[in-house]
């Protein structure tokens, strides 16, 4: 198990590796060969006269080391930004879009909001999000299952995208809307530069902050992380810090829904459930890996610089990811009848529960044979889980409460293939011993794309078969107002999803289907169930349409469950209409439209603020109710502002503009934002 000071040591040697080589100059996103092909051009013109010189400057050429850009066999180095990330299902080092400048939907600041599906949250912003989407749901990799409605507000860690960049880029993004009693605000800050052209270096920051409309609304969501890769010759190795803190305030929902129905009151004189309540939850996290390159090939091409004249045959990488949870629940509610059990105090709660886990992973990597696409390149690894957990339990009022230890090892294989026409990658885990023992996990992805490119139609589909122990906080828990004591069986889980696209038409259409034996999920008194059989089917079509300034965008979702423990809408989606034109030639382009989420009723989730879990109910079916907002996107150079009203429909419809039971969505509110990319 790796112990804390090793994890400081490595971290300290990911941030301060010496390094030496040339400034970037011209890079980001293509073939490695086209960076050296370059250079070798500009020596064609020179007389022989200058051979003595040339042979300098090809001597100086051998000093160009391997970088990111040959590991990933990148088409375009000539791009000022190039972004990759660590697959966690494949170990896949996969190429990403660095940085969206585009003015498209950047009125869209809700986190996830850019999936184009509506989503169950508590009405204001850094509020917990459970899309409705079934199939835009993120399966945890973790057990604390208090903080998964807190996702889609921080940053990834092992799978944290990385950057390498020809110049200093530093993005600000701020928002702001409504009165200053009851201001929402949000602030995204990122700033990444290379060293040269094999170190990076970076941080983000994100905020998000609500002072409530309603009572005791107000949130307060910090995402911080700092990122490093380094990536030369046989060496690679990249890593994370992230630190997360959230506050926020807990209301309970609405003590009658007619008050926002039937009755015409000041949002801040509406009564709700709970007045002195709050979650409280931290997270710290470093992940990463370092690499190896054990053995490697000689290449037979001229044209490549010496030292670039190597292509990795086999690789091993120690990949590391530490995480620690933590989340508070208090309430000072006495005198309330919200919650219905009180273990522990009937005048206050103070609910602590406390998670740590440690993976380390050993992983050899066969290189693909380039000569022959389609033949796969090999992995193969091991693995240990360790750590330890914490809740409040009823021996601890006798003897002292050590923390729960757990421990798991594992061992993977893989297999991939990367080509212009066939891409393909697949995994599969099995736990040894262990609090997970004989857990398996089975996962595969292939894209087929005939035209070399995803402008075309191409086709992609996936396959999961899990096997896994439930969280062990879904087995038991004890705190002042819930306890369980659970034997459950292993949660079986079979996967397909296919998808058919042409990014040039910008089309998209897609299928998925997941069956489930032993489903476990809260039921209507906010306690752990299991379903023994549910099967869930959805279908979507997904494209945007322009004519001349006209534009018109839609994603119409359908779903179907065949069992209550999973409640979804039939038919939800997004839809935009708006005309982009410009107004100074090169320089600044408007958008002016309206758009708005949309979902058919259904038995949406309740929340349960004392675990910070959503819960089935059925009490009440809500949707079959637009959320609309007018908006004017313009951008000026590097610079995009937006302007819009939400809930412009509020008053024109019957007041049903519930996001989840109790909880309503914010009235008509004015917002804007502005966004600015340097680079210096």
């Amino acid at each position: 198990m790796i112990r804390a000071k090793e994890v400081i040591l490595l971290f300290l040697w990911l941030f301060v590796l010496p390094t030496k080589g040339q400034i970037v100059s011209d890079s980001s996103n293509v073939s490695h060969r086209s960076d050296s092909l370059s250079k070798l051009a500009a020596f064609k013109n020179l007389s022989s006269l200058n051979k003595d010189k040339k042979k300098n400057n090809q001597d100086t050429l051998t000093a160009d080391y391997k970088n990111i850009f040959d590991v990933l066999e990148a088409n375009n180095q000539n791009k000022i930004s190039f972004s990759w990330y660590l697959d966690n299902n494949t170990f896949d080092l996969r190429q990403t879009i660095a940085f969206d400048s585009s003015l498209y939907f950047n009125n869209l600041i809700i986190p996830g909001s850019k999936k184009y599906a509506p989503f169950t949250y508590l009405g204001n912003m850094g509020s917990p999000i459970i899309n409705d989407h079934f199939f835009d749901r993120t399966e945890p990799n973790n057990d604390f299952i208090f903080s998964y409605g807190y996702n889609a507000y921080q940053q990834p860690v092992l799978e944290r995208k990385q950057f390498n960049v020809k110049r200093p880029h530093t993005l600000l993004e701020y928002s702001t809307g409504g009165k200053k009693k009851s201001a929402e605000q949000n602030l995204h800050v990122i700033h990444t530069q290379n060293v040269n052209k094999y170190f990076n270096v970076g941080l983000q920051y994100d905020y998000f902050s609500t002072k409530g409309i309603y009572e005791n609304q107000l949130t307060r969501n910090n995402d911080f992380t700092l990122f490093s890769s380094y990536f030369k010759d046989r060496i690679s190795a990249q890593g994370t810090f992230a630190y997360t803190y959230i506050r926020n305030n807990e209301n309970g929902g609405l003590e009658d829904d007619r008050f926002i129905q039937d009755t015409i009151m000041e949002p801040d004189l509406i009564p709700f459930n709970l007045s002195d309540a709050s979650n409280e939850f931290r997270k710290r996290s470093f992940a990463g890996f370092v690499g190896y390159d054990l053995i490697v090939k000689a290449i037979d091409n001229d044209s490549i610089p010496a030292s670039k004249r190597k292509k990795s045959i086999l690789n091993a990488k120690l990949i590391i990811d530490a995480n620690r949870f933590s989340k508070v629940y208090k309430d000072a509610e006495s005198d309330s009848s919200y919650y219905q059990h009180f273990y522990i105090n009937t005048s206050s709660t103070f609910d602590s529960i406390y998670l740590l886990t440690y993976q380390t992973t050993l992983l050899v990597e066969l290189s693909q044979i380039s000569k022959f696409p389609g033949i796969p390149g090999l992995r193969a690894w091991v693995s240990n889980i360790s750590g330890s957990y914490y809740y409040l339990k009823p021996e601890v009022f006798i003897s002292s409460n050590d923390n729960e230890r757990i421990s798991t090892n594992l061992f993977g294989i893989g297999a991939y293939s990367k080509s212009p026409y066939l891409s393909y990658s697949a995994a599969a885990r099995f736990y040894i011993n262990g609090y997970r023992a004989a857990d398996k996990e089975l996962f595969g992805q292939m894209t087929i794309s005939p035209w070399k490119s995803l402008d075309m139609p191409y086709v992609s589909g996936e396959i999961s078969i899990t096997d896994k122990e439930p969280s062990i906080f879904m087995k038991e828990y004890f705190s002042n107002h819930y306890k369980w004591d659970n034997n459950f069986d292993k949660e079986s889980r079979f996967r397909i999803s296919a998808k058919f696209g042409a990014d040039k038409v910008k089309f998209e259409a897609g299928y998925n289907l997941l069956h489930i034996v032993n489903y476990t999920y809260f039921d209507t008194l906010s306690l752990p169930a299991q379903e023994q059989n549910v099967t869930v089917t959805s279908a979507y079509i997904q494209k945007r349409f322009s004519l001349g300034w006209f534009n018109m965008v839609g994603r119409l979702i359908w779903q179907a469950s065949t069992s209550e423990a999973i409640n979804l809408p039939v038919l939800s989606g997004f839809g935009s209409i708006f005309v982009q034109f410009p107004v100074v030639k090169n320089a600044l382009t408007v958008q002016l439209g309206v758009s708005g989420f949309y979902r058919t009723k259904f038995y949406a989730y309740a929340y349960n603020p004392a675990l910070g879990v959503y819960y089935n109910q059925k009490e009440k079916e809500i949707g079959n109710y637009p959320f609309v907002e007018a908006f004017l996107n313009a951008k000026w150079k590097r610079t995009n502002l937006f302007v819009k009203v939400d809930h412009l429909n509020m008053g024109y419809l019957d007041n049903q503009y519930y996001t989840a039971l109790h909880y309503p969505y914010n009235p008509r509110m004015l917002k804007f934002g502005l966004s600015w990319m340097f680079y210096d």
